[in-house]
Formats: structure tokens, C-alpha cells, sequence
């Protein structure tokens, strides 16, 4: 059986304002959750389970997943306190079908790689566990040799990073320690020291034009937005009930949601702008995520990882 487990129990605080008030996974991508976007995926490439681990806002999240019309069943599990990646994996163990491998990604990341292919390039081999690789310069950590993670913390020319989605054997998973919490890439990298195969698969394999993005960060989160736009040749997406007025200055790309009111003489230049929000006369959206919780606004001092 084809299994997943969505990574979705983080505080965001990189994205804070924004995640007090509302779950990272529930960010919207386009005018759509972004977890749900990763359900969506997860059923076209054949997928039958998902499980989904929650801790923040817990409630919320489950209860807007609970309202979805998706053909993949869904566990959820709210975490007494976080269990951190590894921890998250050996709590759900009781939910997979141990005769399978589940396939593990961040809810993160928005991507449009073949998971299924992902999980069967894993089960051609006879790894504990596959990772999937590629170069993304600022996150590049990981070291490869022989198609194989040999460890991290690497910062040599050949580094590569860690995509956040990956393989793994549930008997692996079954090895785990009981004590939480704890890491996954802690507990991988025990395992490579006492002899362990865990297989590297290079993105670019599966795909070559193929889109990624971490969107944990305001840099991430905008430029999953210009990505995805400029891959369907558009440079505006309007939701429902949305009026744009006639004199709006638009230089470059925007995604408006839902019931969302314009004013006058308003020029927006690559900004996100959530459902419900009100963008008062003369304001001047640039490099922006406008939200009912608060905005974040990209600074040239603020990397891909969201640090100053």
C-alpha cells in the first residue's frame, strides 16, 4: 500500500506574525491550503493513506481537514507536546502498514515532483531509507557519495540539501528510540555510522524542470507564488468576490484571495494578500503577505532561511 506521513505539527515561528493566529500548513498557495495542495498530490500519484501529525493550533487544523472532500484516508494526531521529526514518525508507527514504506514530507514544502515515483525508486533498492537530494545552494548540508547520504553538517563544493521529503522502511522506523523528543536526521546519522545504507536520489532525476520550494519563510512562501504563477504564464490570480479596481498598479505578480476590498490608487509588486484582508487608498504592497493575522514584508537583510 502506498502510505504517507505529512509533517504538519511545527509552531512556525519563522512565519510568525502570521502563524499566531493561524497553522503554517493552512497558509494558502494559490488561494489553497497548502497541506491540502499535498493531499491533493499524494491521491494523483496513487497514494491511499496519509497520516498527519499536528501540535499548534492543533484544532483548527483538524477541523478544516475534516471538512475536505478527498479520496485518501486521513489519520490525524494531535502530539501531547512536539516529538520533533523522529519522534513524530515512532508515534504514527501504529497507524502504517508495517509491510510498506512510508513516504515523509514536510508540509513546507510545495513541489511538483512525482512522489509515487519517489517512493518506487526507493523500493527498487534495499535501503533503510531514501532521501531525496539536490543543489539548493543556502541549504546545501548534506554529503553524498556513491548515491549514498554519507552525513551532514557538510559544507564542502559538493554539498548537496536535503529536499524534506524522504523514504523509509517502517521496520527502520520501528528502531526508533521511545525517547522523545527526537531528530530523524540524528537518528539517520546513527544508523550510516553502524552500517546502514540510506540511498540519495537527486531531484533532477525524477524531473528536470521541476518546481520546489520551502515556503516555512516569507522568502519561500513568495517565491513559491512566482514559481507557480509564472509556470501557468500568469502574473495575477483573483479569488472569488474579489474586485480589482480599474486604476490598481500591478508591477510584476500578486495573488489576491477571496472577499478581499480594494481601495484607490494601490499598486501591489510581488505580494500575497490572504482572504478577508482590506487594502486601504495609496498603499503600496511590494514583497509583502497581507493577512488578517498581521503582515510580513521580505527584507533585503532576511535570507531563504528566514534569518536576519
Amino acid at each position: 500500500m502506498q502510505q504517507a506521513m505529512i509533517l504538519a505539527a511545527g509552531m512556525g515561528v519563522r512565519m510568525r506574525p502570521l502563524s499566531l493566529g493561524l497553522p503554517k500548513p493552512l497558509f494558502p498557495v494559490l488561494n489553497q491550503p497548502s497541506i491540502k495542495r499535498i493531499l491533493h498530490h499524494l491521491q494523483g500519484a496513487g497514494f491511499k493513506k496519509a497520516v498527519i501529525n499536528t501540535f499548534h493550533l492543533a484544532k483548527s487544523l483538524t477541523d478544516a481537514i475534516n471538512t475536505w472532500n478527498i479520496d485518501i484516508e486521513i489519520v490525524t494526531i494531535v502530539e501531547p507536546f512536539l516529538l520533533g521529526t523522529g519522534g513524530a514518525l515512532k508515534n504514527a508507527l501504529p497507524y502504517f502498514d508495517e509491510n510498506s514504506p512510508v513516504l515523509l514530507i514536510n508540509s513546507d514544502v510545495v513541489t511538483d515532483l512525482d512522489l509515487g515515483g519517489i517512493l518506487q525508486r526507493h523500493c527498487h533498492g534495499r535501503a533503510i531509507a531514501t532521501m531525496l537530494v539536490h543543489d539548493r545552494n543556502v541549504f546545501n548540508n548534506v554529503k553524498v557519495e556513491d548515491r549514498r547520504i554519507a552525513g551532514f553538517g557538510y559544507n564542502g563544493p559538493d554539498a548537496l540539501a536535503f529536499t524534506g521529503i524522504s523514504v523509509l522502511q517502517t521496520d527502520f522506523i520501528n528502531s526508533f528510540p521511545d525517547l522523545f523528543p527526537s531528530s530523524l536526521i540524528e537518528i539517520i546519522s546513527m544508523a550510516i555510522r553502524s552500517g546502514e545504507v540510506v540511498s540519495a536520489l537527486r531531484a533532477e532525476y525524477l524531473k528536470a524542470d521541476y518546481i520546489w520550494e520551502d515556503i516555512g519563510t516569507a522568502a519561500g512562501y513568495l517565491a513559491a507564488h512566482e514559481t507557480l504563477l509564472k509556470g501557468e504564464k500568469n502574473n495575477m490570480l483573483v479569488g472569488k468576490r474579489t474586485d480589482i479596481p480599474k486604476d490598481l498598479c500591478l508591477n510584476g505578480w500578486c495573488s489576491i484571495g477571496n472577499d478581499v476590498f480594494f481601495g484607490r490608487d494601490i499598486s501591489i509588486s510581488r505580494a500575497v494578500v490572504w482572504d478577508g484582508c482590506a487594502v486601504r487608498d495609496g498603499e503600496r504592497l511590494e514583497d509583502c503577505i497581507v493577512t488578517p493575522y498581521g503582515r510580513l514584508t521580505l527584507t533585503k537583510d532576511m535570507d531563504q532561511k528566514g534569518r536576519l
